[in-house]
């Protein structure tokens, strides 16, 4: 005989030994209370027999036994006795497991204990700072678990429990960590956007917008959208759908799409043009067409065939930019240096192609040409040439604003009038100089096209919310018509609850969740706007451009009126106070009725202006990143401050989950905790950087997002820890997360929002 084993339970003992088995014995067992010394005649008898082992019943709960085990020797004795001490005991809870059930609960199981003895099952949940709480008590078989912080690591654990509350022995544990969901939906995707304009007459107009579908102007009046093509996504970064639109006549149009050439005649298709990459085309007549690319290879369109690419002359190392022709066979190229940002032309007559140089970068950049029937015009930055038959001359252009002085698009009906897109202004030339220079469509959307027919006298301009504009020498610049209605892309999102959000798209409709769908409802601004609510009553939403805001109260949005600054933040602790901090570091506040003439807040001017950040009834925390902050406190700024100097300067996001509670965290990951009297710095960790922005829901819970569009990563912030904190899947950079709940978040990126839940 060499081993005894007890294994207790609430009433009963299991009891094995083993193994004197050879000769064949007979054992006995006793039972008594510990004390003495044991004989094989004292004690409870549990068992005498050849067996080896035994089950001892009707026991008290919570008891201790000794057993002691005596073997016969075969000759009237018994071999050296084996003895255990043991106690009853609860058994314990098992199968215990633990799933996610929503970002902010989980769905702990386990079995049913079937011993009478256990009155109730125990379920201990304990978080990832050590806190221990009890979240069960009962017969059942599972629990939902709720009150959970998503990123946070959770511990459960079960424990039985007798009718008089004694505990039995802690079961295994099971861990997890609540995550929020995340869904994707496109909501809000782009229309319209033009991206092209040709005008053919003073009645005829080709305009082919970025979602991929063209509208024609006949008479005065355009056509419904029309699919053509496919979209190229953003409209403010994506490469225009086709580019280089030209139209000879009414009803005839060539482009370059996706480097191949294509054209209009009653609906698009391919030409069957050789080759591909090319980048420029123009079209004088409809029987004739030249296209060029950017390496120097030259095509043309006679009647209806092309003919074989040939080399613009024998220059290297130039890049061609834009082609214009005065008439078949006539036509003229420009080309800027690689290494020298020189410039250089091309001109193409009968007997081929020429090539000479123009002028060096003293003389500016050339960019983009454009041929009357006689006469071009050639602009750039701070460049003008003009050819008058074939005759090249160039000069330098001074502009009293070199940054807007760049042409990105020209058109020339007649000697005495051009028009060109110079980033935000619309200029006006003849061959002899700048005639005028007009902002049409500034800080309402971006100047799109222009073009002049040469049927003379009047020139269009198309802008991306699509409005176009007329020139004539009467009337000079008026808007005659609204081409198409651009929509899309997403805003900062407000949520008074998480069934009711709002964003404004990126051309001022206001776009309204209720809880299952997003919909477009009325067009509120001219501009993109932020919106940020407050509580369940109380939403604004403000144009920064327009410098106009509207109040959401009472079930619909207010009209619109003005406010003193454009800000670059937007914060509010309730329905009266709105902070908003504008790029010169000026603060304005919102009470309700109004907003307060602006003062000089915090300056931070290299970083667009400060950021501002209001907790939930006041006060309000902005920082710079320079290094400083202050407060809004009541109705007054504290004092300017400097951060501790362990404090990383760069602190530019900042969120306040807590009247005194804030978060700021820097571009590489530092991050500062202010705990109501002063910033606490802590380093960078794995999950604390490239944050685009921060939201903190609660003293202890941050949601920050990574200012990348193909970083589709939430993190989250814990008491302290930075952790994950799922993923989604924006087309742009996401935006700011909007929580009305904890477990509800809201983050937009390019035409989608993702909701979590």
């Amino acid at each position: 005989m060499s081993t005894l084993t007890a294994t207790p339970g609430s009433t009963s003992v299991t009891l094995s030994w083993c193994c004197a088995t050879t000769p064949a014995r007979t054992y006995t067992i006793r039972r008594d209370d510990g004390t003495g010394t044991p004989t094989p005649s004292s004690g409870t008898l549990v068992y005498e027999g050849d067996a080896l082992g035994v089950v001892d019943q009707g026991l008290e709960l919570w008891k201790q036994y000794r057993y002691v085990l005596w073997a016969a020797d075969g000759a009237g004795g018994y071999l050296a006795p084996k003895m255990i001490v043991t106690s009853t005991r609860l058994p314990v809870v098992t199968g215990l497991q633990a799933s996610a059930a929503s970002a902010t609960s989980a769905k702990v199981t386990w079995d049913a204990p079937t011993d009478p003895s256990v009155a109730a099952v125990v379920i201990t949940r304990t978080d990832a700072r050590n806190v221990a709480r009890d979240i069960y008590t009962g017969t059942a078989a599972e629990v939902t678990d709720t009150g959970l912080v998503p990123g946070m690591a959770y511990t459960y654990t079960a424990h039985p429990k007798d009718a008089s509350g004694r505990y039995g022995q802690i079961s295994g544990f099971v861990r997890l960590t609540a995550q929020r969901t995340w869904m994707t939906s496109t909501v809000s995707p782009f229309v319209g956007w033009p991206g092209a304009l040709a005008c053919a007459t003073a009645t005829w107009c080709m305009q082919v917008n970025n979602d991929g579908t063209y509208q024609v102007m006949s008479g005065t009046s355009w056509s419904k959208p029309v699919a053509a093509f496919a979209g190229t996504g953003h409209p403010g970064i994506a490469l225009s759908v086709v580019t280089s639109l030209t139209c000879p006549a009414a009803g005839r149009c060539s482009a370059i799409r996706s480097g191949r050439i294509v054209e209009f005649d009653n609906g698009w298709r391919s030409t069957g043009s050789p080759s591909s990459g090319w980048t420029s085309i123009d079209c004088p007549t409809t029987t004739y067409c030249l296209a060029i690319r950017v390496d120097g290879w030259s095509t043309a369109r006679v009647g209806t065939s092309w003919t074989t690419p040939a080399r613009i002359g024998t220059l290297k190392g130039v890049s061609w930019s834009d082609v214009a022709c005065q008439a078949a066979a006539r036509c003229f190229a420009v080309a800027g240096g690689n290494a020298t940002s020189s410039n250089w032309r091309g001109t193409l007559t009968g007997s081929g192609w020429s090539t000479a140089y123009l002028g060096g970068s003293q003389q500016g950049h050339l960019a983009r040409i454009s041929c009357s029937a006689t006469t071009c015009l050639g602009l750039g930055h701070r460049t003008r040439v003009t050819v008058s038959g074939t005759t090249w001359s160039i000069s330098a252009q001074p502009s009293l604003d070199p940054s807007e002085d760049y042409t990105n698009d020209l058109s020339c009906g007649a000697p005495s009038l051009c028009v060109a897109l110079n980033y935000g202004n619309v200029s006006r030339w003849s061959s002899t100089g700048l005639l005028e220079r007009t902002r049409l469509s500034a800080g309402i959307g971006e100047i799109a096209g222009v073009s002049c027919p040469r049927t003379g006298g009047v020139c269009f301009v198309a802008d991306d919310r699509g409005r176009l504009y007329r020139w004539t020498s009467t009337t000079r610049w008026v808007q005659v018509a609204t081409t198409v209605q651009t929509t899309g892309g997403t805003g900062r999102i407000g949520c008074r609850d998480a069934a009711s959000c709002f964003f404004v798209d990126l051309n001022g409709w206001m776009v309204a969740w209720n809880g299952s769908a997003w919909t477009r409802s009325a067009k509120y601004f001219t501009h993109p706007a932020m919106v940020e609510c407050a509580g369940s009553g109380f939403c604004i939403a403000v144009d920064p451009t327009g410098r106009v805001h509207r109040v959401w109260s009472n079930g619909s949005w207010g009209a619109s009126r003005t406010m003193p600054l454009a800000p670059v933040d937007l914060s509010c602790s309730g329905p009266t106070l709105c902070l908003a901090v504008d790029v010169d570091g000026r603060a304005s506040r919102f009470d309700g009725a109004g907003w307060s003439t602006p003062v000089a807040a915090l300056a931070d001017p290299y970083a667009g202006g400060p950021r501002v950040s209001c907790a939930v009834g006041g006060p309000c925390m902005l920082v710079s990143s320079q290094g400083t902050y202050r407060r809004y406190v009541g109705a007054s700024l504290t004092a300017t401050v400097r951060f501790p100097s362990a404090v990383a300067a760069q602190n530019r996001l900042v969120s306040c989950g807590a009247p005194s509670s804030c978060i700021s965290v820097t571009y590489d990951g530092s991050w500062a905790q202010w705990d109501g009297a002063t910033w606490t710095p802590h380093p960078a960790d794995a999950g604390s950087g490239w944050f685009g922005s921060l939201t903190c829901l609660t003293a202890s819970h941050c949601v920050a997002t990574h200012q990348f569009s193909n970083d589709w990563q939430v993190t989250v912030w814990n008491s302290g820890q930075w952790g994950f904190g799922g993923t989604y899947a924006p087309n742009e950079v996401p935006s700011a997360a909007e929580c009305p709940t904890m477990e509800a978040c809201f983050v937009a990126g390019g035409t989608t929002v993702s909701r979590s839940s």
